[in-house]
């Protein structure tokens, strides 16, 4: 049976609101795909999916689409069923359905929303995809993995908290069932206990149960603290190992603000589990208690109880549903938020110097205030839903007490069975109100962790099945090559054949656009080759873990990554035993020293976030001075000296082609490469040359016309033009 309702998925990158559209109308169609699957399957392009794409999608799934042009609502309302929307001239959604004059919307990017038909033709495009037929006999090409439920694994490995949290929790409210039974027997029975007990006697028994119930709840609270500090160390390290484990292609399109934001969910997760959800299997055994005991003293007033509790429950309902759509699109608009701020912090020094403080705060005040009214909105439904539950608590001991007279006064009642019925009732709607109230932390929890569990779902490989690379370098092999991000774009690179020998320097050039960056990162093993192979001493990368890859080979960008620690630290990068001479090599070799020779606490200056302290240069020759300290065995740099002088540039490169190790150059001054080894041209993601300067100059060639600027476009020889 195919779901009434269309399942909101939620996109993670800004690119993907076609292939979680699609992803939301197959599960809609009994096709339990991930977004994960879609994703790794077939990428995202630059830009996004256009239809054409989605309809491809469609099509390997067995599903037939047709397209359609719209400009009135007779089409949706003659075909009432989930479809693809174009959105705002840039985006995709779900049409779900049309429901009392509104049309109901799931939008990728915030969820399920209701328009009237006026907001619905400001936004909708007029182009729609539309599922039209479904070969059942298809044979899909996808399995459906066992999930591994993080959120179990941890609860199970602390199941002896959990148990002791249970069985403290249940003598506290046995505490707490005594009281109301204890007070009957008082009232009804005053003259007998005030011959047989002194006052002093009464108040060494009220101490006594005061001190039992102290310890009791000192247990409870400490199991809970535990509980807590355990649960949420567990989920942050499992979301921090994934996160590492994870390959650079998955952060390309990501905001760091909403990685950020996700990470933060942990502790709104463990707050939640351990202060309410553990307790509420207790609370729903004592609803059954206090039911029973409020029918044994009389039925007549379990009636009017449940009335008033009846009135709780669903009011209580109602507020949690509408408090949960709010929510969903409070957290989105959180996430809005903080990658807006990430942004402006990270990039504060390009937003003052081009005048883009306005816009910023624009985009940060839109959504700022959108998250106001969506809490005022949350305001607004808890004021007048929520306190109907409120007020009818409020009211339900006057209701008791006024039903409860007429029980005394015809003798079916005690006035002690009445001023205990009261406070079993009082009781029995508290484990009601915090049943409800789970209820709708399950909801929040079911939102918070279905963001934190899309990254904890992502596959990788298990490092633990790979080879450790031990051996002394040789020669690493790239043998056709080819790398793309998205089954529908154009490959970056274009079956690429190349082997780097041992102590060879090789330099690659070309255009910009070309490719070049993304060869680098594919021998480093950042990226992994979309077909063909990447051999290391003639053993596939793929097999081999990522440390031992990492320590052989060292990596320096175009842009590096300074921290927020000494200048030191940040060339040592946690490398503790370090032979002071290399260590003072490198520093020379990348000209550090001159940087270290300007600073007042020279090495151990603090670095700012980000190396705003320092400038693009030298951020550039402390990557140099990092990798060098790494000793590798091959040494890959992209556009290493591009923020250098050329005095620098050319020392730096000449220091590095006196080492021992292999090194693969990418460089736009082709003066600082004349002299390597072997030189490789690319041209639209393919190796069109190679060879050493003098050899590619005589060819008058691509690289002749890159260097020289002499030649025009039409005087290249053979396949190197460009056309």
């Amino acid at each position: 049976m195919w779901s009434r309702k269309v399942k909101f998925v939620e996109q993670s990158e800004h690119s993907e609101c076609g292939i979680t559209s699609i992803t939301m109308i197959l599960n809609y169609l009994g096709i339990p795909v991930s977004l994960n699957f879609l994703r790794d399957k077939y990428g995202v392009p630059k830009g996004g999916n256009t239809l054409f794409h989605l309809k491809s999608i469609f099509q390997d799934f067995g599903i037939s689409t047709s397209g359609f042009k719209v400009n009135d609502l007779k089409f949706f309302k003659e075909n009432n069923r989930p479809c693809i929307l174009f959105w705002d001239n840039k985006h995709y959604v779900v049409f779900e359905r049309i429901k009392f004059n509104k049309i109901i919307i799931v939008d990728p990017a915030l969820g399920r929303k209701k328009y009237s038909y006026k907001d619905f033709w400001e936004h909708f495009s007029s182009v729609v995809l539309v599922p039209v037929g479904m070969d059942k006999d298809l044979h899909l090409d996808y399995k459906i993995e066992k999930k591994k439920n993080i959120l179990v694994s941890i609860l199970f490995k602390q199941k002896l908290k959990i148990v002791g949290l249970i069985l403290f929790t249940l003598l506290i409210q046995f505490f707490a069932l005594g009281i109301p039974v204890i007070t009957q027997r008082a009232v009804d029975n005053y003259k007998i206990l005030s011959q047989d007990l002194t006052v002093t006697e009464i108040m060494i028994l009220i101490g006594m149960v005061f001190g039992v119930y102290y310890v009791l709840q000192i247990f409870r609270t400490i199991l809970i603290a535990n509980f807590q500090n355990y649960f949420e160390k567990n989920l942050m390290t499992e979301f921090m190992k994934k996160i590492m484990s994870l390959p650079l292609s998955f952060f390309v399109n990501r905001s760091t603000g909403d990685l950020i934001f996700r990470s933060n969910l942990t502790t709104y997760i463990q707050q939640l589990l351990s202060s309410q959800l553990i307790t509420t299997i207790i609370d729903m055994v004592f609803v059954v208690a206090y039911l029973s005991l409020m029918i044994s003293y009389s039925v007549q007033l379990t009636v009017v109880s449940m009335f008033g509790i009846a009135i709780i429950i669903v009011s209580s309902f109602c507020n949690t549903k509408r408090y949960q759509y709010l929510t969903d699109k409070e957290l989105t608009l959180h996430s809005k938020i903080h990658r807006t701020l990430v942004e402006l912090f990270e990039g504060m020094e390009t937003v003052k110097s081009i005048g883009a403080e306005k816009q910023f705060y624009e985009d940060w005040e839109k959504n700022f205030i959108e998250q106001l009214k969506v809490q005022m909105s949350k305001n607004r439904a808890s004021g007048f839903i929520g306190n109907i539950a409120t007020a009818t608590q409020f009211i339900m001991p006057l209701m008791i007490m006024g039903v409860g007279i007429y029980g005394i006064s015809n003798g079916s009642l005690t006035v002690g069975e009445l001023i205990s019925f009261n406070a079993i009732a009082t009781a029995f709607v508290t484990p009601i109100i915090t049943i409800m109230g789970s209820y709708s932390s399950i909801m929040l929890l079911q939102s918070y962790f279905g963001k934190l569990s899309e990254i904890l779902e992502q596959k990788v490989q298990n490092e633990d099945s790979k080879e450790v690379f031990d051996e002394d370098y040789e020669s690493i092999e790239l043998r056709n090559v080819s790398f793309q991000y998205s089954k529908f774009e154009d490959p970056i690179l274009k079956n690429i054949n190349i082997s780097i020998g041992k102590h060879e320097k090789v330099a690659i050039v070309g255009p910009s656009g070309s490719g070049k960056s993304t060869l680098v990162k594919v021998l480093s093993g950042l990226y992994s080759p979309s077909e063909g192979e990447v051999l290391l001493n003639g053993k596939d990368i793929k097999g081999l873990t990522q440390e031992s890859i990492r320590q052989k080979v060292s990596m320096v960008n175009q842009n590096p990554a300074i921290f927020n620690m000494s200048l030191k630290d940040n060339i040592l990068m946690n490398k503790s035993e370090v032979d002071e001479s290399l260590f003072m090599a490198a520093v020379k070799d990348a000209r550090v020293n001159e940087i270290i020779d300007m600073l007042p606490m020279g090495y151990e200056t603090q670095v700012s976030e980000g190396g705003m302290n320092l400038s693009g240069g030298q951020m550039q020759r402390i990557a140099i001075a990092r990798a060098i300290v790494n000793t590798p065995e091959l040494m890959l740099m992209d556009e290493p000296t591009s923020a250098l002088d050329n005095i620098s540039e050319n020392y730096i490169m000449n220091r590095v082609k006196e080492y021992d190790f292999p090194c693969v150059v990418v460089s736009h001054r082709l003066n600082t490469i004349q002299h390597f080894d072997r030189v490789i041209v690319m041209y639209q993601g393919r190796i069109v040359e190679e060879g050493t300067h003098d050899e590619l100059m005589k060819k008058r060639g691509l690289y002749s016309y890159i260097y020289s600027g002499n030649l025009e476009a039409s005087e290249l020889k053979g396949e190197q033009a460009i056309g």
